[in-house]
């Protein structure tokens, strides 16, 4: 079986980390695959290769950024079209750029393998034109993969589309355990883009302040695939919030640094306005980091509220500055919390995700 794996970038966002770290235990099972990726033409000296190092072998597309965003998805998708290699066993896309790109290879008869896609969520793309694209897709002739039991039923309920859950894996072994020992910040992980919501963790910290606090945000945000969100905006209303010195905007961080991050941090806070599932959740979890998060898609599988996290409602910056007090100054719910996050994580590898992936391929193959 030749497996070929395709993301739309090299950068560290959750459908390529969740490609990498799939492909990898795919590979450990040793089924031959190969990962596929694209970059923007005029970045080949910055982005030489994915964010970390990989052992699966990988081919890099590149294609002609423009700022509208109709050409660039037509220019993504063309990248693919013009240049991916036909003669695998089975495609699997990580996203809708990736998915469309493959479907019209098939339409057209050009492609003949079967095309199963992951779906990580549904909803949240701020652009009229990606969120086309990705409704288009989620309705064409492929396999589905779902990250979370919630995408799952949003999937059927909203599309009459079946699905196989397979839940996103953790290695573990990456993530040093630290339950204690940590330092006066507050942590973020995810995009500018509207869905994740920096500004809330931005006014959750002015809320804290307010109240005597001196804890920092940093915040490991780069703009989304739009590319139009703005570092500036988001330290502007840092300004206004009086909180300069207090707020560290951090669009770019090693592989290494991310880590350490995890295991230094006193709180990790995730205030996304949708989410599928949460890999960064998952690394909080693994590193001793108790979670606050917001109460929306497959975070209420992994986040039991006051037992594994705590859950508040999306954009209620008073509940997740009290969510943060608590935890601050309650070490035992902070202990038993982080301890159950830890525990939780046993159920998930990706070891496991492939075990599953490879069984639907097998499937899929089979029926075929």
């Amino acid at each position: 079986m030749k497996v070929a794996m395709l993301t739309y970038s090299l950068k560290p966002r959750g459908g390529v980390v969740h490609a990498l770290s799939l492909a990898e235990a795919i590979q450990r099972k040793g089924i031959e695959i190969e990962l596929f990726a694209l970059r923007r033409e005029d970045q080949a000296e910055q982005y030489p290769g994915f964010f970390r190092k990989t052992s699966v072998p990988f081919r890099i597309f590149d294609f002609k950024w423009h700022e509208d965003i109709r050409e660039r998805l037509e220019s993504m998708s063309s990248a693919y079209i013009e240049n991916l290699p036909l003669d695998f066993d089975i495609y699997h896309a990580q996203d809708c750029v990736c998915d469309t790109a493959l479907q019209r290879l098939s339409s057209s008869n050009r492609l003949s393998a079967p095309i199963v896609r992951t779906i990580h969520h549904v909803e949240g793309f701020a652009d009229k034109f990606l969120d086309r694209c990705e409704q288009e897709a989620i309705r064409g002739n492929t396999w589905k993969i779902t990250v979370s039991n919630y995408w799952h039923d949003e999937l059927l309920r909203r599309y009459g589309i079946e699905s196989t859950v397979i839940h996103n894996g953790i290695d573990t072994g990456r993530y040093p355990f630290n339950a204690s020992e940590r330092e006066p910040f507050v942590l973020f992980v995810g995009g500018m883009e509207a869905r994740k919501g920096l500004e809330f963790a931005i006014e959750t910290i002015e809320i804290l302040h307010r109240r005597g606090s001196d804890l920092k945000l940093i915040a490991v945000a780069r703009p989304g695939f739009r590319g139009v969100e703005s570092k500036a905006w988001f330290d502007h209303l840092v300004e206004r919030c009086g909180l300069t010195g207090k707020v560290e905007i951090l669009e770019t961080v090693s592989d290494e640094k991310m880590v350490e991050l995890y295991t230094r941090a006193s709180v990790f806070l995730l205030t996304s306005r949708m989410e599928g599932w949460g890999l960064s959740i998952m690394e909080a979890m693994a590193s001793g980091c108790p979670v606050v998060a917001s109460s929306v898609g497959g975070v209420t599988e992994l986040i039991e509220n006051e037992k594994t996290g705590i859950l508040v409602e999306p954009g209620d910056v008073k509940g997740y500055a009290d969510a943060i007090a608590r935890l601050l100054r309650n070490d035992s719910l902070r202990r038993s919390i982080t301890e159950r996050a830890r525990k939780k994580l046993d159920r998930y590898s990706w070891d496991k995700a492939a075990e599953k992936t490879i069984r639907l391929y097998e499937k899929i193959l089979g029926a075929g």
